[in-house]
């Protein structure tokens, strides 16, 4: 018998059905893996895409907390506006304590700061402290920076111990040592010794069209005589800010008539994501709502 056939004279292999019930089958396992992948692929990309969105809201949460969570109960807001989308502030930065003041500047003794803080910090005037807990604020008229603090001419007025002088010592902490500065003022301030101060600067928080995303809102944030800087996007459009006035027990969206009644603010951080994915043309969103409340209250 020739050694290519076998006892039924064929040679060996396969059949034509079986060649296509092969290939049939090798099909449906092929489409069933690719559609698999697909799925996977399509939910790793929606899930990286919600990781981008949670990622955008929390780290704008926290740059908005930090400067929020360091103001005052009463003239800590300098402006918000009717549509949610500004808040401009005045955010404490330093602090210390009265010494004595005169028609042209108050003397102050101020805490040792981190010199990075105090060299980003740009001087928007000084606010003190008084029997009833109400801060009053000092906003020189003249250009930025022309009236920024000046170490003090007379530093006797806060470590002396003569008659009117503080007797106060200068902190010194972790090799960093407080100052004794000359805040000057447009008139006298009115602050009384011992009083708490701290020198402030001006901060603008705005939802704005995004210069990173076309067409969508981005976070801008502007300290006064400094560039504005888009610090963080893409936000859906309803982003923005509420309000709590004094009493208040939840936010609003109306402005208080006066701004010393705002308490507080709710921050609606709607995020979305820069991408989106291949199956769905909504980008993904993540909805963070924080509230902040000012410190301090009117009285001691």
């Amino acid at each position: 018998m020739h050694p290519s056939r076998n006892r039924l004279g064929r040679r060996p292999g396969f059949t034509l059905v079986e060649v296509v019930v092969a290939i049939v089958i090798l099909g449906v396992l092929g489409v069933a893996l690719t559609r698999l992948l697909v799925s996977q692929s399509r939910y790793y990309n929606h899930e990286t895409n919600a990781r981008a969105a949670r990622t955008i809201a929390r780290s704008s949460m926290n740059i908005l907390v930090s400067d929020l969570r360091m103001m005052q109960d009463q003239g800590g807001v300098d402006l918000a506006s009717a549509d949610g989308k500004t808040l401009r502030v005045l955010v404490p930065y330093r602090f210390g304590i009265v010494c004595s003041t005169n028609n042209a500047s108050t003397t102050v003794s101020m805490l040792p700061i981190d010199s990075a803080t105090n060299a980003l910090a740009t001087y928007g005037g000084f606010a003190w402290r008084g029997p009833t807990g109400t801060y009053t604020y000092i906003t020189p008229s003249s250009p930025l920076g022309v009236e920024a603090p000046v170490s003090s001419a007379s530093p006797t007025m806060c470590t002396g111990s003569g008659a009117g002088q503080a007797q106060l010592r200068t902190v010194s902490l972790n090799g960093r040592t407080g100052d004794i500065l000359d805040l000057l003022a447009d008139a006298p301030s009115g602050a009384t010794q011992a009083a708490p101060v701290f020198l402030w600067q001006k901060i603008t928080y705005t939802f704005a069209a995004s210069s990173m995303y076309s067409g969508k809102i981005g976070l801008w944030r502007n300290v006064s005589g400094r560039a504005n800087e888009e610090i963080m996007a893409p936000f859906d459009t309803s982003a923005r800010f509420k309000y709590y006035a004094v009493g208040d027990t939840v936010s609003h969206t109306t402005v208080p008539a006066l701004l010393t009644d705002i308490r507080g603010v709710d921050i609606v951080l709607n995020a979305v994501s820069p991408k989106v994915t291949s199956n769905d043309p909504t980008p993904s969103q993540a909805k963070i709502i924080t509230s902040v409340f000012f410190k301090n209250v009117k009285a001691f």
